[in-house]
């Protein structure tokens, strides 16, 4: 029961992390909105998809590179 706490540290850390970047890129390209709708008129929606795209990018990335990193460890287990 010990092991389950520190256990869970790290997956809720990276969950609140990628919650986070979410809600900055989202926040940021509503205020460049609001500040500037000359810039190719941004609009909500269009932020929010925007947002959502750079997170899902992010994260295919970093799984892509931690499955490398997992496999590499296994090759060399062998």
């Amino acid at each position: 029961m010990n092991r389950i706490g520190p256990a869970l540290l790290i997956p809720l850390g990276v969950l609140l992390f990628t919650v986070a970047i979410i809600v900055g890129i989202g926040e940021l390209l509503l205020l460049m909105a609001r500040l500037m709708p000359e810039l190719g008129g941004i609009h909500e929606p269009l932020s929010v998809l925007v947002a959502l795209l750079l997170a899902a990018a992010i994260l295919a990335i970093a799984s892509l590179l931690a499955s490398r990193a997992a496999s590499s460890r296994q090759d060399h287990q062998s």
